[in-house]
């Protein structure tokens, strides 16, 4: 009886196997460290809704945190200072997109409706009319 002897013949794709293990290795890593879209300045949970809107890249942002703080596309201002730092971001919003730019205001689910009744009323005495309010969808 005669056994067959030599090399076990290689296949012509062997060598593909540690290139995949290395790319599916390299796509965890980048899945693990990478970010989608930048955090907010600080830490804001939204209140629920049921509505589907997408909000707009062109609008400009302002962050209310449940104490209080204002920001405005991710530049810390005051109440006293938000109607002039928003005209600015506005209008550089406008110059750079070449058309309208909206108001999006993004406060914390446990701010009261008094502090952002405060907010918006200097928002609308200002002639900022169209301002649309950041919820969390439920689903």
């Amino acid at each position: 009886m005669k056994f067959p002897c030599g090399e076990r013949r290689r296949k012509h794709d062997d060598h593909l196997i540690p290139l995949i293990n290395v790319v599916f290795l390299m796509l965890i890593f980048f899945m693990v460290i990478g970010r989608i879209a930048p955090p907010d300045l600080f830490q804001i949970r939204p209140p629920v809704s049921q509505s589907q809107q997408r909000e707009s890249d062109k609008d400009v942002t302002i962050l209310v945190s449940r104490d209080g703080s204002l920001a405005v596309d991710d530049t810390p201002v005051t109440l006293e200072t938000l109607i002039p730092a928003l005209q600015l971001s506005l209008d550089n919003a406008r110059r750079k997109q070449g058309g309208t730019a909206g108001i999006r205001v993004k406060a914390d689910a446990a701010l009261t409706a008094g502090q952002l009744m405060s907010i918006l009323k200097r928002l609308r005495d200002s002639g900022n009319a169209k301002v649309r309010l950041l919820t969390w969808s439920d689903r």
